[in-house]
């Protein structure tokens, strides 16, 4: 990429909580930043994250803006406005006679995207109020089959008419298109394309056409693509403009790159809203793949506990996995976004006792960053895993933030007793451990549940655990799974912004194949080039050279009337006869890694059903610097002690500080390990040891 080489780096993750800045020196160096994320204005958040970091500089923030030769940034606006209705208000034209599509769903829409508890009482469960109501939805005269051929011309009076209706009199400001089969021939959404833009130019309505974001059969889902895209586009169109007005007016100078849900960054010119999903919590997994090549671990699982969430992904020799169709807020799409899976459960997560049941609940709801926990003293009136973190004795309430935010005990003590204790006839304390146990189990089942789904047992893994409140819960739900090896970083608390900042440019293309094997390679091959140099095209605009990107190739492969393919990495640039008889070998063997020996069908056939390929821009970065000193001696570290809940009961507990521990050093449980942005809890029976890249490497004693 043109560009300096030279010069600071940052990286910003907006979370539902808190905005996390990590800003890297070309040293290799770094300095962290939390500020409360502002949801009225998400800018805002950024902006006293960045300037917090600026401040720990000693330089104004202009100044450290003019220095940046990269701003990356991954956020939640398009997650935010999915989740609470406040995107776009979108017309729908698809193909007439098929208008009900997005509202019929498939059989499964009525529970896509629900946890499990809801999905038992499926006879209670209704459809997710659409995006797109019946009354914005206009069928046009056309029609395009599968192999791409035109059957019914697109009626062009139908079109006006359609458009008229829903933008001049109904008030739409967003558009879906998405015809049957356009993924074969987007002609008929191309002559509407430019139909819109002669109608409507300058932007004045968002314009989302399926066929450019899913070039894969699948009319439900890639309608659902469309319309979820044009939802939330204004509103991110909206905010990067802002926040990017924003930093050049003060100063910024270099790229400002945007995350997206694939794990790489794009620059704002080319972003897609509908990929800004997912943004957050990918930093994390791609800071999980960097510290995996670093420290030489093969298999990976990465947990992120924050504010409001907690997301798991695996990691698998330093690659992570795509979902086929992935679900948000229970709306299923075709994006190329990496398998992330999430509940409700992090540090403001609520507990609360059943009305009806008289049974403890925790989560999925949050209290967010306003007001947040009780202990925040900042209105919060529902107990949250941070208040119960604070009476068990493992977070400081003169500490939070490295002293930065004062926690009022007494009041979430109060808070518990009054709407938990009481209501069970507990003591408060009983109570407390009964919600940090419940949270982490329900953590610890999730990643049971990644794990075995994904063919692995949970001992292969190491553990990485980060998010600001991830070590404080890291080593209770490891324990429930026999992992062996937990990692925590440095950048612990702000894992997700250190992943964007050490980002690479990635865009991705997957398309539908179908093919039986055994297939003519040269026909995969002419695929698969003509998709390459559109990429290439698309890097070369953002002024990569070819030398400077790597391209990735992908098959989804299944045993033949499946509805579902294994995804595998293609070992060779092209194929041959040979290597098309390798390849149903490699198919037949991951398929029997996932789903157990014996499992496949191979006299079914096997057959291709999509391809994919990403093309790799990589970006500068600097290299992490390693600590040479060892024999760290962890004494000179104790700032005292206090009492904390490990096994039933309250015991005396050291207190370290992270900063003056140095590589070499072993901290034995009961401990507690304060660092300013998180704290790490050692439990009785386990030991923390810091390597030469002040990682803390907890196992047992």
């Amino acid at each position: 990429m043109k560009t300096e080489e030279k010069g600071y780096i940052i990286g910003v993750d907006t979370g539902g909580t808190f905005t996390d800045v990590v800003l890297l020196k070309p040293n290799g160096e770094f300095v962290t930043g939390k500020a409360p994320t502002t949801p009225a204005d998400f800018s805002m958040g950024v902006t006293n994250a960045v300037t917090e970091v600026a401040r720990q500089m000693g330089l104004p923030l202009e100044e450290l803006l003019t220095r940046m030769a990269y701003f990356k940034h991954g956020t939640t606006v398009a997650t935010n406005a999915l989740i609470t209705r406040s995107g776009a208000k979108v017309g729908l034209i698809t193909t007439r006679g098929f208008e009900d599509t997005t509202l019929i769903m498939r059989a499964i829409g009525r529970v896509d995207g629900l946890p499990e508890e809801e999905v038992r009482h499926v006879t209670h469960v209704t459809k997710p109020e659409p995006l797109v109501p019946r009354r914005l939805i206009r069928g046009v005269s056309e029609r395009i089959d599968y192999q791409g051929q035109v059957l019914i011309p697109l009626s062009q009076p139908e079109l006006d008419s359609a458009v008229a209706e829903l933008v001049e009199k109904q008030g739409c400001n967003a558009l879906a298109v998405s015809l049957l089969h356009a993924w074969a021939n987007p002609a008929h959404e191309n002559a509407i394309r430019e139909r819109l833009s002669q109608l409507y130019p300058n932007g004045k309505v968002f314009l989302s056409f399926g066929s450019d974001l899913a070039q894969v059969a699948g009319e439900y889902a890639r309608a659902n693509t469309a319309i979820v895209n044009a939802f939330v586009g204004p509103t991110v169109q909206r905010y990067l403009n802002d926040l990017e007005k924003k930093l050049r007016g003060g100063g910024l100078h270099g790229p400002f790159l945007v995350m997206q849900g694939n794990g790489g960054l794009t620059s704002r010119e080319q972003s897609i809203p509908i990929t800004n999903l997912q943004s957050g919590p990918a930093g994390g997994m791609i800071a999980s793949a960097y510290m995996s090549g670093l420290l030489g671990h093969g298999k990976v699982l990465t947990t992120d506990m924050g504010g409001t969430s907690f997301d798991v992904s695996l990691i698998a020799d330093g690659f992570w996995k795509y979902a086929e169709e992935p679900i948000f807020d229970r709306f299923r799409i075709l994006q190329p976004i990496a398998e992330i899976e999430s509940i409700g459960a992090g540090g403001g997560t609520i507990a609360r006792v059943d009305e009806v049941t008289g049974r403890l609940l925790v989560g999925p709801q949050s209290a967010g960053a306003h007001p947040g926990p009780v202990c925040y003293d900042e209105g919060g009136e529902e107990v949250t895993v941070t208040d119960v973190d604070v009476l068990l004795g493992y977070i400081d309430p003169n500490y939070f933030l490295g002293g930065r935010k004062r926690l009022n005990k007494a009041k979430a003590e109060k808070a518990v007793r009054e709407k938990i204790a009481g209501r069970l006839k507990l003591e408060v304390m009983e109570a407390a451990a009964g919600i940090y146990e419940i949270i982490n189990n329900k953590m610890s089942d999730l990643i049971r549940r990644q794990i075995v789904k994904s063919g692995y047992l949970p001992e292969d893994f190491v553990l990485y655990a980060f998010g600001g409140a991830g070590p404080v819960h890291a080593v209770e739900f490891a324990r429930e799974l026999g992992i062996r090896e937990i990692y925590i970083f440095p950048t612990s608390a702000v894992f997700s912004a250190f992943g964007a900042a050490m980002a690479d440019v990635i865009h991705s293309r997957v398309m539908t194949y179908h093919a039986v094997m055994p297939i003519d390679p040269n026909v995969i091959n002419e695929r698969l080039q003509a998709v390459e140099q559109e990429l290439l095209a698309l890097m070369a605009s953002e002024d990569f050279t070819r030398e400077q990107v790597t391209l990735r190739r992908f098959v989804s492969m299944r045993f033949r009337r499946q509805t579902y393919g294994v995804e595998l990495a293609l070992p060779w640039d092209r194929l041959d006869a040979g290597r098309v008889n390798e390849l149903a070998r490699l198919f037949e063997a991951k398929y029997e890694d996932l789903y157990g020996k014996g499992a496949g069908f191979s006299q079914a056939g096997i057959e291709i059903n999509t391809l994919r390929v990403d093309a790799v821009g990589q970006v500068p970065k600097p290299l992490l610097t390693r600590d040479a000193g060892h024999g760290g001696d962890s004494g000179q570290a104790r700032k005292g002690s206090r009492s904390a809940f490990f096994d039933q009961r309250f015991v005396e507990t050291a207190i370290y500080d992270y900063t003056r521990l140095g590589p070499g050093a072993v901290v034995t449980g009961p401990a507690i390990i304060e660092a300013p942005l998180t704290t790490i809890v050692v439990p009785p029976g386990y030991r923390g040891t810091v390597d030469s890249y002040h990682n803390i490497i907890i196992t047992e004693s």
